[in-house]
């Protein structure tokens, strides 16, 4: 009897510890941040965050090697420059969006660790780019 109640407290406090870690863990709701909501709050500065933005043309410059990557991500209202250095994903293109994860430098260019583009779903409209293409009407 005493070893299934000794199991049963070690469970109950096992989900409790977990739920805690859980919840205490996510102090920034937030996924990722647009450049002016980065540069709106100086307290970020110095964090590792995520910036989402799409990158500006005219921006976009690549080492020799392709190895490093700068260019500029923007929001419509500010802009942020990146510099990245790693394998440049096969989808990126001036235009596209992105989302970059890393730190901003003491020089004002954001220093990304991670770059993912987020391609432009298949089920968007053409003609549009809003909603779901709706089943074709027989007429």
């Amino acid at each position: 009897m005493k070893v299934k109640v000794t199991v049963a407290l070690i469970i109950v406090a096992g989900a409790v510890a977990l739920f805690l870690l859980s919840s205490t863990g996510t102090s920034k709701p937030v996924y990722y941040y647009s450049p002016t909501q980065f540069l709106a709050d100086p307290a970020l500065r110095g964090d590792r965050v995520r910036l989402k933005g799409n990158i500006q043309p005219g921006t976009v410059k690549q080492s020799g090697e392709r190895l490093d990557l700068w260019f500029s991500i923007a929001d419509g209202t500010s802009t942020v420059p990146v510099h990245y250095r790693g394998a440049t994903p096969d989808a990126f293109k001036e235009g596209m969006e992105v989302v970059v994860d890393g730190r901003m430098q003491a020089d004002g260019t954001f220093e990304g660790r991670e770059l993912i583009v987020k391609c432009p779903s298949k089920y968007e409209s053409q003609e549009t780019g809003t909603g779901a293409k709706g089943p074709a009407s027989k007429t």
